[in-house]
This record gives structure tokens, sequence and C-alpha cells, in this order.
């Protein structure tokens, strides 16, 4: 009556480590850097990128499609807009509400932790944006320009102030 092992099967080995969660169409920061040829992209388009599942460089032209007189017409976008984010992803198609957010702001690691429902959510923290998916019970991933599926911390953009959030309703992360 010794332990029973179950078979080795080549499948399951492959995928040791792989969260089965984790969306197909979501990229992380590393892949957002070789499409942007070796270059740490901006956080706007970046955020954009991650949120519809375009390209980095096809979320640069929903912005500019958006706003054009505001982005240049060539090169990166350094700095984005949130009613241009919030705009680009309705041209996409994504569905998304936004949040009513209490006075005074909060910092991201308390926005994260008090009451968030699980889902994925675009954020702007002081001076940058970023993607937040919420697990429930207070367990938040970020993903952004430089951080992929990272716990969120005072390391992370944790004391920055959330100014902007929405919830995604769709897109290629809603259903992660």
């Amino acid at each position: 009556m010794g332990l029973q092992h179950r078979p080795i099967d080549a499948a399951p080995q492959a995928e040791a480590g792989r969260r089965a969660e984790t969306p197909a169409a979501l990229r992380g920061h590393l892949a957002l850097l070789e499409e942007n040829q070796g270059e740490t992209p901006w956080c706007g388009p970046a955020s954009l990128a991650l949120a519809t599942g375009r390209s980095y460089a096809d979320a640069a032209t929903l912005l500019r499609g958006i706003a054009p007189t505001w982005y240049p017409a060539e090169g990166p976008i350094v700095t984005a807009y949130w009613r241009d984010l919030l705009g680009a992803l309705d041209q996409a198609g994504i569905a998304h509400a936004p949040l009513a957010l209490p006075a005074p702001r909060r910092s991201l690691l308390r926005f994260a932790r008090e009451g968030l429902a699980p889902g994925w959510y675009l954020v702007r923290v002081t001076d940058h944006f970023l993607l937040l998916h919420s697990h429930g019970f207070g367990l938040t991933t970020l993903h952004d320009n430089r951080h992929t599926g990272v716990l969120v911390s005072a390391r992370t953009h944790g004391q920055r102030h959330v100014t902007h959030a929405t919830r995604l309703l769709g897109g290629p992360l809603a259903g992660a």
C-alpha cells in the first residue's frame, strides 16, 4: 500500500510555472520593450497596448487618431492624457466603467487593498498610467511599461496617489 504516483505527462511539465488564468493576449513589459526596438516604452501607449491587446505601435496610432493635434505624427508619445486613453478604449470597442474616487486621493496601495472588486482596471496615478488586476481579498498585481504581474507594494508605485480609474468590462482582459 505504497504511495501511488501519477504518470508523468509531457504537457503538464511544459506548462509548469504558468498561470492557467493568464490570458493569451496579455503581454508583459519585456514584449513591449522588444516591440519598441529595445527602448523602454512610455506608460500611456504601453497601458493602452496591454488593455487592448494591440501592439505598442498600434496603441500610439490609436492615440494619434483620437487627438491628432496633441500627439506628434511620428516618434514616441511621451505624454498621454486620460481623456485620450478613454477615447481610444471606446474606439477599440472596449467597454469600461469609471470609478468614483473619494477625496482626498488614496495611495495606490490603499486603493488596491480596500474593497477593489476582482477584475482589470486602467489606472492613472501621479504622473503614470498602469493596469491593475485585482484578484480579490486585497491581492492586486500591476502591469505597466516596467512591471508584469508584480504585487502592488510601496516599491511598485504603491505610494503614488490614484487620480483616475476605470474598470475594463470588455476587451481581451475582461475574461481573465
